[in-house]
């Protein structure tokens, strides 16, 4: 980081921050989910299916396909359009005075910002372990920071 002073972000903020928009995600993808008129369908699937646990999740699968859908696209749209166009930070980076930050000082642009939700996204598939690599980098850095050169700071 050339030029330009920043506190660190402690990673356990971090994590705070993911687990409060994946809290805001999921309430907005129900939302969307009953809006859509997939919801509604939630009781009689589960009544359909009996005892029957094979039946019940067969019968889930589209819904939980549709909903991986809605929830991959605000994905796209919260951590990646919104965090763009406010200064970096998502509602929960914001409650915990956190926002991101390009490395060498560069606006921090949409582009970037889908980026990092994709390998985001991806690397919390595999169990956090490529989140993780944030403990150990010198600026705290999880794997889609050091891919689009970026750090988490404090405001």
């Amino acid at each position: 980081m050339e030029n330009v002073e920043y506190t660190i972000a402690n990673p356990v903020k971090r994590l705070l921050a993911y687990i409060t928009d994946s809290i805001f995600i999921s309430i907005a993808s129900i939302i969307v989910l009953f809006v859509i008129g997939q919801g509604s369908d939630l009781t009689a699937i589960v009544e359909s299916s009996g005892d029957n646990i094979e039946n019940l999740i067969e019968n889930l699968v589209p819904i939980i396909q549709i909903l991986t859908g809605i929830q991959l696209t605000l994905g796209v749209l919260y951590y990646g359009v919104y965090q763009a166009i406010s200064n970096g930070a998502t509602l929960g980076k914001k409650l915990l005075h956190i926002r991101i930050v390009s490395i060498d000082g560069s606006e921090f642009s949409i582009l970037n910002a889908i980026l990092r939700y994709i390998v985001n996204a991806i690397s919390m598939q595999l169990c956090f372990l490529l989140g993780l690599v944030m403990f150990f980098t010198s600026y705290k850095q999880a794997l889609h920071d050091l891919l689009v050169k970026t750090t988490v700071v404090d405001e």
